[in-house]
């Protein structure tokens, strides 16, 4: 096993029962229509939907960062 797969494991075998997920301010107020994302120190982040809880996407922190690159520069593809 990799050293990322190792991470990507670790990430979705975190125990997140306490974490502090963050939504976008930009979600509209029903609260159904939200991603959010939590930090696990050491790590990286988790991605998940705030109806789909169970379904969650690790991410390394380089990942992670990548993709907020490339929202924040409007890529194609990642914004409407």
């Amino acid at each position: 096993m990799t050293d990322k797969m190792k991470i990507l494991d670790a990430l979705m075998t975190a125990d997140l029962s306490k974490a502090e997920w963050t939504k976008s301010e930009f979600s509209g107020g029903t609260g159904q229509d939200c991603l959010e994302v939590t930090r696990v120190e050491g790590l990286g982040y988790v991605l998940r939907h705030s109806i789909l809880k169970d379904h969650m996407i690790p991410l390394t922190d380089s990942e992670y960062a990548a993709y907020c690159q490339g929202v924040q520069a409007r890529q194609p593809g990642l914004v409407p």
